[in-house]
């Protein structure tokens, strides 16, 4: 009888599979069921099962993680797996996650599961004809890995070479070139969530793999950073366009991904003809960096290492996106997508112009994001969507990715409010709060000044802004903060009670949830240098 365990953080789903078929029936027997992924570990190591059930989206260790340790552990083991990602379907034909199944959770019937287990017991029994064969393929992309080390590491081509034969490649030409591919996030963002990311960069490795056997000499690599490394192996001659064969790699990949999963890609690519030593010293070189962060507006750009030297950047000018935050706040209460995308390739234009150090101008127009989120009280910070701004690597996806969030605002905002001061009760009470910012003003406070039961003025404020009255007012007040810090000397402390914040690291706490850095990194940034 074989073994079995299932894993999933949702502890009903684990109560259903144990009850859907009658295991024993395939020959089969439950050894363990976890819920989480450190719990499953433990269970595996002392079961050692022949089949593991698994949820993809687990918390700490995903299940795609999780099955790599299992398959280390025990390399013959066959994994099926669950998801209930809605869009899961996009990655359907792209991704081969060394898994006999996958199942999505809602559509799940006891056919279905009965069939995968079948597939799995049938790769069972064919496993003692093909060991050695199956532990290569299971471990090859960890081989990979340590492959790719070697070249990081610096190592020459013989010995790299070497290397690589024993797990099936190829590297018989003395010249290289290479690509660095990154997800286009704006694109990411319409059809998948966070917590799909590492499914997602998995698939673009399967797809890059899959693709490159239809290519001689193309060998990809999944970097430390989580993007894509494809090294072009070649042989140098007048008559075969080489750099045409890695364009045409490099188009057909950014084709059958957007096709597959509708992820769009970014590419920087040296074609120069280098030997395996210079590859990781470029890779690290250009790893550090987002070159050509202003020029790639198609997502594409070609380095020429004969003209290559550092990017000329400038700091950013004191106040240089402000001129656009009033625009945008009234476009976006306008629910008004065409403005939205004007301004922003207005604002486009003006870094380019500027070309401010790439770190520096995101950092800069999320602080905008930001202050404009303020105002729309229902969108709280999102911070995995300024985890992709800060992860982008050009100009174009940073602007789309801003320009795709405040559609999404405007769009979803409460649709019963007005737009913001202009509503006459949200200007008294705003009056209201100016009028005594170092008191610590409560809903029973402006209820009181406006003849209103406390509770019935609870449910008009959260139905007019989004959000309750205490949110509110801490929103206003560091939107006042940011501005006051900006042109005041005074201490923190005194800036605080000023707001009527008794406690500085409370005030300090307050400022970093809504505007994303301290006071002091805030004030740092935004104060003026003296001459």
């Amino acid at each position: 009888m074989h073994k079995v365990m299932l894993i999933d953080d949702d502890v009903p789903m684990l109560k259903v599979l144990q009850r859907m078929i009658k295991w024993e029936e395939l020959d089969l027997k439950i050894v363990g069921t976890a819920y989480s992924s450190v719990k499953a570990l433990h269970l595996f190591k002392e079961s050692l099962p022949d089949i593991v059930i698994t949820d993809i989206g687990l918390p700490q260790q995903n299940g795609i993680e999780l099955a790599s340790v299992f398959t280390q552990l025990k390399p013959e083991t066959r994994v099926i797996f669950l998801t209930c990602h809605e869009d899961f379907h996009y990655a359907q034909q792209a991704i081969k996650l060394n898994a006999d199944d996958y199942l999505l959770k809602d559509q799940l019937t006891p056919d279905q599961l009965t069939s995968s287990l079948k597939k799995s017991l049938g790769m069972i029994k064919l496993r003692t004809t093909g060991m050695d064969n199956e532990v290569l393929n299971h471990n090859k992309e960890l081989l990979k890995q340590a492959l790719w080390q070697r070249v990081l590491d610096g190592v020459g081509l013989d010995a790299a070479a070497s290397y690589a034969s024993r797990i099936g490649i190829s590297w018989s030409y003395p010249c290289f070139m290479f690509g660095i591919v990154s997800i286009h996030f704006s694109s990411y963002v319409k059809y998948y969530q966070y917590s799909n990311l590492s499914v997602i960069r998995y698939a673009i490795g399967n797809i890059a793999s899959e693709l490159s056997a239809s290519y001689e000499g193309i060998t990809t690599f999944m970097g430390q950073d989580n993007n894509l490394i494809v090294l072009y192996n070649y042989r140098f001659n007048l008559v075969e366009n080489t750099h045409q064969n890695f364009e045409n790699y490099l188009q057909e990949l950014r084709w059958q991904c957007e096709r597959l999963i509708k992820v769009q890609l970014n590419t920087v690519t040296v074609k120069d003809k280098l030997e395996l030593p210079a590859v990781g010293t470029w890779y690290e070189r250009l790893s550090q960096t987002k070159y050509g962060f202003y020029e790639a507006d198609s997502g594409k750009t070609d380095l020429n290492l004969d003209h290559f030297g550092p990017e000329t950047y400038h700091p950013s000018p004191q106040g240089l996106l402000e001129p656009y935050q009033s625009e945008l706040e009234r476009v976006v209460l306008k629910n008004d997508p065409g403005e939205i995308h004007r301004i922003m390739r207005e604002l486009e234009d003006t870094a380019k112009r500027s070309r401010i150090e790439p770190g520096e101008f995101i950092q800069e127009i999320s602080l905008l994001l930001r202050s404009v989120e303020l105002l729309f009280a229902k969108w709280r910070s999102d911070e995995e969507y300024y985890f992709y701004l800060s992860s982008a690597r050009t100009l174009r996806d940073v602007a789309e990715l801003v320009s795709h969030k405040l559609t999404r605002i405007a769009h979803e905002r409460p649709k019963d409010t007005h737009a913001g001061v202009q509503e006459p009760k949200l200007q008294v009470i705003q009056q209201f709060i100016d009028q005594h910012l170092s008191e610590n003003v409560t809903s029973i406070d402006i209820a009181r000044y406006l003849y209103l039961n406390p509770s019935y003025f609870s449910r008009y404020f959260k139905r007019l802004t989004g959000i309750n009255f205490t949110d509110y007012t801490h929103q206003y007040k560091m939107k006042l903060a940011a501005k006051m810090l900006k042109s005041s000397s005074q201490t923190l402390e005194n800036l605080a009670a000023e707001l009527g914040y008794s406690d500085r690291t409370y005030f300090s706490k307050v400022f970093k949830k809504y505007m994303g850095l301290t006071p002091s990194e805030y004030k740092a940034k935004y104060t003026p240098v003296k001459h």
